[in-house]
C-alpha cells in the first residue's frame, strides 16, 4: 500500500487500527505523533502514553535508524524496548517520509523469534568453530613429541632387528620386524593427519618463489626409479613436452604433492606400470574445466600432469571419498594414509589455483590428472 497516499485519506482510522503491522506516525524531530493499535500492542503501551515521545524511547538508534531506512529505502533490523519486559525483542523498521506534511511514516514487523533463532545458529556456529581451531591447534602443537616417540620406536626396533642388542630367534625376529613396520606406517599416516590440521588452523606456511620445474621432476624421477626397479614395475616418465621450465610456486610443496601420489602408487601396487608425464594442456581442455573463468587461457601458463597406476583399482565408495578427510570406507582395508594423501594433495593444487581429477577403471588402471598455473594467481 502506498503510504503516503492512505494518510492523506479522510477517516482513514479504521483501516489504519486494522493494518497487519505496526505503524508509526513520526515528526521530523523524531517524536511520535500517532500509533495504530497494532503497533501500541507490540510496545505494551497506550497511545497517550506513547504520544509525544521520541522514537528514541522505543527503538535503538531513534532518528538517525530513521534517516538510514528512508536514504536507502531498506528495511532494518533493531532491538525494540517493549514496556515490563525483559525479553530482548527486534522489529524490522521501514520508514518513508511525507516532505509535505514533515513526518515520517514507520513500520513495524516484529521478528524476535527469527532473528534470535539466526543469532543463536550463528553463536553456535562460532563456538563450534572456535573449538575445532583450539583443538586444531593443540594437535599440531603437540605432534612433534608424537612423531617424536613413534621415531624412537622405529628406530630401536631397526636397531634391533640389525642385532645390536644380540642375535634374535627367529620368532622374536619377526614381532621385532612388526613392530618397526607398523611403527612406520603409524608415522606415515600421523604425518598426513597432523598436515591435514595444520592446514585447517592456517599454520601452514607456503613459501612461492622461482624454479626450474623440469629439473625437479627429473631429481623426484631419480629418486623414486631404485623402489620401482626393486619390484621390477615398469616406471615410464616423459616431461618433453613442457615448452616452459619456469614455475613461481612453493617448491616444497609442488615436491610434496608429486611424491606423494608416488607413494600411494607403490604402497598399493606391487606390479604393472607406473607413468607419469607433464605437458601444457591444450587450450580445449582448461574450457571445458573453466580455467578461463580464472584467469588468461594461456595453455604456456599451466602445466598438466597426468600419473597412472595401471594395477591400481579403486573402487566407486573409495572415488566418491577420495578428498574427504573424515570419512571412511573399510571395504578394501586400505591404507588410511592413502585418503589422507589424496586429501593433501587436492589442498595444496587448490591453494595453487589448480585442479584435480582421479579415474578408475578395471583393466585401466587409476590416473590421477590435476594442473597447476606455473604462475601464482
Amino acid at each position: 500500500m502506498d503510504l503516503l497516499r492512505f494518510f492523506k485519506r479522510p477517516k482513514k482510522d479504521d483501516i489504519f487500527n486494522k493494518f497487519p503491522d505496526g505503524v508509526l506516525v513520526v515528526s521530523l524531530e523524531g517524536k511520535v505523533l500517532d500509533a495504530n493499535k497494532k503497533a501500541l500492542e507490540m510496545f505494551s503501551t497506550s497511545r497517550m502514553e506513547m504520544t509525544g515521545e521520541f522514537f528514541s524511547s522505543y527503538i535503538d538508534g531513534g532518528s538517525n535508524l530513521l534517516n538510514k531506512c528512508v536514504t536507502l529505502r531498506k528495511p532494518v533490523i533493531s532491538k525494540a524496548k517493549v514496556k515490563n519486559s525483559d525479553d530482548d525483542f527486534y522489529f524490522e523498521i521501514s520508514a518513508l517520509r511525507d516532505s509535505q506534511e514533515d513526518r515520517v511514516y514507520v513500520t513495524l514487523r516484529d521478528v524476535s523469534q527469527n532473528y534470535k533463532m539466526q543469532n543463536m545458529v550463528n553463536g553456535q556456529f562460532e563456538i563450534a568453530r572456535s573449538i575445532i581451531d583450539e583443538k586444531n591447534n593443540y594437535l599440531v602443537n603437540i605432534s612433534g613429541e608424537i612423531l617424536s616417540n613413534l621415531a624412537t620406536i622405529e628406530g630401536f626396533s631397526k636397531a634391533l632387528s640389525d642385532g645390536v642388542g644380540g642375535v634374535l630367534v627367529d620368532k622374536q625376529m619377526k614381532y621385532v620386524n612388526i613392530i618397526n613396520k607398523n611403527a612406520r606406517d603409524l608415522t606415515y599416516d600421523l604425518e598426513k593427519l597432523f598436515t591435514i590440521f595444520r592446514l585447517e588452523s592456517n599454520l601452514y606456511q607456503y613459501d612461492f618463489r622461482n624454479f626450474d620445474i623440469v629439473n625437479l621432476l627429473n631429481a623426484i624421477v631419480k629418486q623414486y626409479e631404485p623402489f620401482f626397479t626393486k619390484r621390477k614395475m615398469l616406471f615410464e616418465y616423459n616431461f618433453s613436452s613442457l615448452f616452459s621450465r619456469g614455475c613461481f610456486l612453493d617448491p616444497g610443496v609442488f615436491e610434496y604433492v608429486i611424491k606423494s601420489i608416488l607413494d600411494v602408487f607403490l604402497q598399493n601396487t606391487q606390479v604393472g606400470r607406473v607413468m607419469i608425464s607433464a605437458g601444457n594442456p591444450p587450450v580445449a581442455f582448461l574450457e571445458s574445466h573453466e580455467f578461463d573463468a580464472k584467469g588468461e587461457l594461456d595453455p604456456s601458463q599451466y602445466v598438466l600432469f597426468e600419473m597412472k597406476a595401471s594395477e591400481l583399482l579403486l573402487d566407486e565408495d573409495e572415488l566418491n571419498t577420495l578428498f574427504e578427510p573424515y570419512s571412511y570406507v573399510n571395504k578394501n582395508k586400505r591404507s588410511i594414509g592413502m585418503k589422507l594423501a589424496f586429501v593433501l594433495v587436492k589442498k595444496f593444487i587448490k591453494h595453487f589455483k589448480g585442479d584435480i581429477w582421479v579415474y578408475s577403471k578395471p583393466a585401466f588402471g587409476t590416473m590421477v590428472s590435476f594442473v597447476v598455473p606455473v604462475e601464482r594467481k
